[in-house]
Formats: structure tokens, sequence, C-alpha cells
């Protein structure tokens, strides 16, 4: 084994161990040195390994290699310089790919070598134990042993029984008990830790001067009959010759300053003299051994309090009036405050008032009450009330109170002027002037506007000055108050002025609750209520009218405070808009309810314009209506006129309604074709079809038929025309034919080619047919009003008539006829005659 030395510390290293370990272990050092420390590597645990191997850490933290030392091929060291911590460990590993192996581990302390002790004292604390004090340059941060050992004359004796104790931090006092009495002796300290030894030199100490007495017992009572004075006693022994006492007013603060000492020789009591009455006292005191160096410990305080005594001041009185009533009463409130405890030197048992008329002072009322306030009726007429407090001792001095007549109150005017009111650095101060220089006194009154209990406001007398400040906790921020200003000339008060204020303001609890009415095309009136007081928490300085439509940017219109509603002008037709009020004072705003309307499609001016329309176009068509009614054939002839044919002649209406009686043989019997000319449209074949049925009824062989119609649709023909024309079979005849153009004059009827003119029963009716054709062909050209005219059939259902049959027919009559340019037989469409013969 090989010893090596290195900067404080010595350590030993091994050539060869087969296990791993650090040394020094557990080493302690003095704070700010240099240490170095070594680590072992076991060759039978790691063969392939050696020193270079090694990895140290400090607290968790690796060190630097240019700090490591190579001792040999197993042991490697490491030099930590101005080691500083309290407490550390220091940890060796082994190198290895994946994952490093520790070693080893050691704890390591700093601290200093213990100083030699300084200015030893000792207590003797009544004779049972000693307790000892010292001081040193500093705290050793380690671990030391402390021993105290005594010496009476020149032998070192045990004085005390728990002479030896461990500190870390370093202690400087200890208390011990001590073993038998001596008058003097001598004590010495010792102090030894890892890093050195030191001691104290032998410090002398004599009973008598180092004994301490206990705390003294004390009592404190009045004196009978004796005021503003406090008698303080003790128990009195042969020690405790000399004693002091200490005392303090309970209304005054709890400083060194409030305390006063008088000191007693070979007395077991005192007398406390110029004491307030009705105080409280707190006594304590202290003795000291007469040849000692230390004085007790303080009593523990005891409480005293003086005699009481008459007030010595009277109630401060205020007053509030309600208006005179019709009968000439009126209520008088009354309020006074409490009386302090300097002031009344006693405990108030009650309040006596009273009411006088000032025109004869008689006495009108008189009550006594325990409480500070009270409610008179007087009259109209002046008063003098009076409150007296009394309490054990007697009454206090009287406070007198002047009410106005009704009369008196109704012609006085403010004589205080200029009155304003500032809140700053958290306090109130009102300033004001007076138009009366004669006027010194004034009565300030403030109280919450929300407040109707009269007894809850608060009133001060200030004299000789025009300013003040109220003290903290005065007001209540967020808060409206009325503060109010009473001259006081004579000892009469006179009418005040009076201002609102706020003492802090804040933003309204609740924003304004707004409605919408009126609404309108491009125009719309919001409405809203006033924030109650208790929620404004400030002056309302505006209002802001906020609207908006989905998607778009909001618009904002700020308004005067005294204003609830406002028109919103310029809006969009038939668009939602959603709006909300804010109200603000000068800390800020708060939104109200949003409300939601949509604007109309037309103004109440267009609405009230279409109506107006409307309605006269009504009127008109009950107009022309009524018109119509009265003057319907009248104003028929005028507007639709009747217009005869242009081609032929009037008939004769005898000759259109007489029967055809003259019957026919039934075998020259010919089915006449019955035509009923009908307004129809051109491709209208539906009643074609019913006049083809119709004419299909008709039985060729045995009776004649006859068609009967009505012209409903024009109304121009006023009788029925009938057309009796030979056919072979009416059925094939309309089946075959093509209805005409009704713009083009086109033959109706054409004469069948199997009949002759010999056999056919209407010969007769050809040859008129054809000379008429012959007159009238040169003037059948096409015309234009004809066209118009004739521009629709109507055809309407036939019936089968039976007709008796005859012999002979007594009357045949044909159908004016025209005749075309190629020689063809036409008959005018809307003048078709169908007759029977």
């Amino acid at each position: 084994m090989e010893r090596i030395r290195v900067t404080g510390v010595s350590v030993f290293a091994y050539e060869d161990v087969g296990h791993h370990q650090v040394f020094p272990l557990s080493p302690v050092i003095e704070r700010g040195s240099t240490l170095e420390l070594f680590c072992s590597l076991g060759k039978k645990l790691y063969p392939y390994k050696n020193a270079s191997h090694i990895i140290w850490t400090l607290n968790g933290d690796r060190i630097a290699k240019e700090n490591y030392i190579i001792v040999n091929d197993s042991v490697s060291g490491v030099v930590i310089h101005n080691f500083t911590y309290e407490e550390a460990h220091v940890k060796c590993y082994v190198d290895f790919p994946i994952e490093k192996q520790h070693l080893a581990r050691t704890e390591i302390k700093s601290g200093f070598p213990p100083s030699a002790p300084e200015n030893i004292s000792c207590i003797d604390n009544g004779g049972k134990n000693i307790t000892c004090s010292w001081t040193f340059g500093r705290d050793t941060y380690i671990e030391t042993d402390y021993t105290i050992i005594g010496k009476q004359g020149r032998e070192w004796k045990k004085i005390f029984l728990n002479n030896t104790w461990k500190s870390k931090n370093g202690s400087r006092s200890h208390n011990f008990q001590t073993t038998v009495f001596y008058p003097s002796f001598c004590i010495q300290l010792k102090l030894e830790n890892p890093l050195g030894k030191a001691e104290s030199q032998c410090v002398s100490q004599i009973s008598e001067e180092i004994l301490k007495l206990g705390p003294t017992p004390v009592k404190v009572g009045k004196i009978p009959g004796m005021k503003k004075m406090l008698r303080v006693s003790w128990e009195r022994d042969m020690d405790r010759n000399k004693c002091r006492i200490r005392y303090r007013n309970m209304k005054q603060n709890d400083s060194k300053e409030a305390y006063n000492f008088t000191e007693m020789y070979q007395q077991n009591y005192c007398d406390l003299t110029n004491l307030w009455s009705f105080t409280e006292y707190a006594v304590a005191i202290q003795c000291i051994k007469e040849g000692s160096k230390f004085w007790s410990e303080w009593s523990r305080e005891q409480i005293g309090t003086t005699e009481e005594e008459v007030p010595s001041k009277e109630v401060d009185l205020w007053r509030v009036l309600e208006k005179c009533q019709p009968t000439g009463s009126r209520l008088v409130h009354l309020f006074w405050k409490q009386l302090k405890e300097d002031e009344s030197l006693g405990i108030i048992k009650g309040y006596r008032i009273k009411c006088f008329t000032q025109s004869n002072h008689s006495l009108v009322c008189a009550r006594n009450t325990t409480d500070e306030s009270v409610t008179v009726w007087v009259m109209e007429q002046a008063y003098v009330i009076s409150v007296i407090a009394h309490n054990a001792a007697g009454d206090s001095p009287e406070a007198v109170l002047r009410i106005p007549s009704c009369a008196e109150e109704s012609k006085d005017y403010p004589r205080v002027v200029m009155l304003n009111a500032s809140a700053l650095n958290e306090q109130m101060t009102v300033e004001w002037q007076t138009s009366d220089s004669d006027i010194h006194s004034y009565v300030v009154e403030w109280y919450d506007v929300l407040e109707m209990n009269a007894s809850e406001r608060s009133w001060h007398y200030v004299r000789d000055a025009t300013k003040w400040t109220f003290q903290k906790g005065a007001f209540e921020q967020y808060k409206c108050y009325n503060i109010s200003v009473y001259p006081v000339y004579k000892d009469e008060i006179k009418a005040p002025s009076s201002i609102r204020t706020y003492f802090k303001q804040g933003r309204p609890s609740d924003g304004p609750v707004a409605e919408v009415e009126n609404v309108d095309k491009n125009e719309a009136t919001i409405k809203w209520k006033e924030i109650e007081k208790g929620k404004a928490n400030g002056d309302i300085i505006n209002y802001t009218i906020f609207y908006i439509t989905e998607g778009g940017k909001e618009i904002g219109k700020t308004v005067n405070a005294s204003l609830l509603q406002y028109r919103l002008k310029s809006l969009q037709a038939n668009v939602q808009y959603t709006a909300y009020v804010m109200a603000s004072t000068i800390a800020g705003g708060t939104k109200g309810n949003d409300v939601t309307f949509i604007t109309n499609r037309l103004s109440l001016v267009e609405i009230v314009l279409i109506n107006v329309f409307a309605g006269l176009l009504i009127l008109c068509l009950l107009i022309f209506g009524l018109l119509w009614a009265l003057k319907k054939r009248m104003l028929k002839r005028i507007f639709w006129p009747k217009i005869p044919h242009p081609k032929l002649p009037e008939m004769n209406q005898d000759n259109l309604e007489k029967p055809l009686k003259e019957p026919q043989s039934e075998e020259n019997t010919v089915i006449p074709e019955v035509i009923s000319i009908l307004k129809v449209d051109e491709n209208d074949e539906y009643q074609l079809l019913k006049l083809e049925e119709c004419l299909g009824q008709s039985k060729v062989t045995t009776e004649d038929a006859v068609c009967q119609h009505e012209a409903s649709g024009s109304g121009e023909h006023e009788a029925m025309k009938l057309l009796l024309q030979t056919a072979p079979s009416p059925s094939q005849h309309f089946r075959s034919q093509r209805l005409p153009d009704p713009m083009v004059q086109q033959p109706l009827l054409q004469k069948p080619e199997e009949s002759s003119s010999e056999d056919s029963p209407n010969s007769n009716c050809k040859d008129e047919e054809k000379q008429d054709q012959t007159n009238v062909k040169e003037k059948t050209e096409f015309n234009s009003y004809l066209k118009n005219s004739v521009c629709t059939r109507e055809f309407l259902v036939c019936k089968d008539l039976s007709v008796p049959k005859k012999k002979e027919r007594k009357k045949e009559t044909t159908p004016p006829c025209v005749s075309s340019g190629d020689g063809q037989q036409y008959v005018a469409l809307d003048a078709i005659v169908l007759t029977q013969h």
C-alpha cells in the first residue's frame, strides 16, 4: 500500500483490489478548499476495463475529464476545486457502450472549524437554573460538540448537570441546571468538530449579580370617592424591594410611547393619578433585587377603569323637517350622535327630550328614550327642542335646536353659493361660498339618495371654514349621494344648498331595456327605459344605439342622456336588423338587450296611396255598374248600336212567326234541312255533330221536322229564321259539307243532282232563287264590314216537331239567295231563314 497526500485530504491507493470503492469515504472538508477523491476498479469484475474507463459525477452532474487523475491501471482520481456545497455526493461509474455501470458513492460535507466563544454571560432564574449566552465569529455548519465546565475556587467541578450538547448551526445560548448553589464561580466553554477545536476563557460569575426575579402578580382597582385615580398593588417579599409600574390608556395606541412608568421602593402598592374619567387602563409591573443586574419580566397586564363623571359635552343634535300639512301640523325627525367615551365619562343610561314654543316658552312635549332618534309632531309655529344625556353621575349640557315656523321656512332663501364636491385620494371634499359675511358656522349633511329612512342621514358641524373633507369610509363607491350645506346664523339653521354626486363612478350594472316601435320601410324607432339609480353606478352621460344587418357592418348613433328614444333612418327595405342600446358613464358603458325587427316592403305613404287608388277604382266600378243597371238599354244603344245586314232587307216579323199549316203528301214529303246559325269557333265540330244528330232524327216518309232554335250569343236577332230546302238526306248533306269560312261567303246549300225541276216540290222556290241571285249578282262582292260582323256561329240543339199532314201547301217561302260567279247559289251566313212549306 502506498500513501498519497493531496490538498486537504490524505488517501490510500490500492495496487489491486477485488472490489471497487471510493476513498476517502464520507470526508468532511473546510468550505472553499480543494478535494481529491479516488475510485478503484475491481479487475475480477471488469477484467477488460481499466482506470481510463472510470467516469465521475457530482450531485448527478458529470465532472469534466480534465479534472481526472489516472493513478494506475485500476485506480482513477478526480480533483474538485473550491468546494462550497454544505453537503454533496460524488459517484464513480465504469463506461459501457449501452449504459454506464455504477461502481461506488461517497457523501461529502463542508464547514468551518469552531472559533473561541466571547462575551459569556449568565442569568440565575430564581436559583433553579442558569441561562448562559455567548457570541463567536461564525457558524461551523457542521456538527460541533459543546461542553461547559465550572470552577469553584481553584478546582474544576461539575457545576451543571447537562453540561454537554451538540449543535450544527452554532449554539449561542443554553439553559443549565445547577447542582449546588455557589456564591461565585467560573465557567468555561469548549467547542470541537472534525475540522478543529476552540475554547473560551474562564469567566467569573457572582450569584447575587446574575439573579433575575420572576414575574410579579399585580392587582388594579378603583379608589372609592376618588375621581381619575387607580390603585395598583402586588405581593411584597425581601427580594422585591424595588419595582416599577407601566400603564397606558386603552383608548390610545399600543406603541411604547403610550406607556407611563412609575418606580416604587419598599412598597407593595401605588396610586395612579391624573387619569381620564371612566377610562380603561392596562397596568403591568416588574421588580429587581438590590445588587442584581437584571429586572424581572413584566407581569401580565391587568385592566382597571376609573369612576364615572357627568358628561362633559352635549349631544350632537340634528333634525329633518317634513313639509307643513294643510292642517298646520308638521313632522320633525330628531337625531343625535352617541357621545364618545371621553365625552360621556360614563355609561349613558338615556336621553330626555323637551319641546317648547318659542313665543311663550310653554312645554308642549316631553319624552324619555334610550335611542338616538325620535319623531315629534309640532304645529306651524316656531319651536325650541332640547336634548339632555344622563349617566350615573349626572346630566350632560343641554343641546338646543330651533325649529322655524312654516311661514319662515317658505320665505327663507339659500345663503350658500358656489357649492362643489370632488373626490381626491379616496376622500370627498366639499367647498362652498356664502353670500352673508356674518355666517361662520355650517352644517354639512349627506345621505344616499336611494335611502328613504331619514334616520340614516349623516351630518357634521363646521365652524370658521368653507371647506371640509369627509373622513375615509363615509362614502361608498357607485352610490349617488345628496350633499347639503346649511348655514347657521345666530343659532338658527337657514335654507340649504344641495348637490348630488358620486364618490366613485363605475359602469352600469345593467344596460337599458329597449324595444322597437313604428317600423317603416326605411325607418324604425328604438325606445328604452331609464336605468334605475341603484344600477346606474354613476351619472349617465349618453346613450349609444347600435344596429346591424346580418353580415353587415355595425353602426352606432350617440344621443344625449335626456333622450329615451331615437328614430333610425336610411334603413334598407325588407331587411332584418338587430339593435341594442348602450348606456355610458365616465367609467364606461354597458349594453342592453338585443331587439330584432324587419323593415317593411312599402312605406306608410306608399300603402296609403295604393289604398286610395284602389278605393277610387272600386268606386268608379261601382258607379259604372250602377249606371249600367239603370241605363242598360240606353247604354247598349250608345255603345252597341243595332247594325242592319248590308245585303238583306228587313223582314216582317209577322211572316217569320206565321205557322205553316199546309200539309204535304206523304209520298212527296221532303225532309227540310233545319239550320240554326250559332256562334262557334272555326274548329268547333262538337256543335256541328249535335246539329247532324238533330237533322238525322227526322222521318222522311211520315212527318215533317221543324227545328226551333234561339240565337243567344249575339243578341242581334230577336226572332227565329227558318230555312227550308229540299235535300236527299240532311245527315249526309251536313257530313259532306265543310264548315264555311266566316270571312268568305261559301255555298251553304247545294242543289241536288238527282231531283228535277218538275218533280221537286220546291221548283218554284228555285226559280225565285235564280231570279233573286241574278238581281243581286253584281252586289255580292266581299264586304269588310260583313266580315267583321259575321265572325262566329252558334248552333243550338234542334227539336223534332210533329206537323199534321196536309194535302196542300198553302204557302211556300224561300230564303233570299245570292249567286256566286260560277252560278252556284249561296245564302248569307247570318241571314239564313228556314221556313216550312
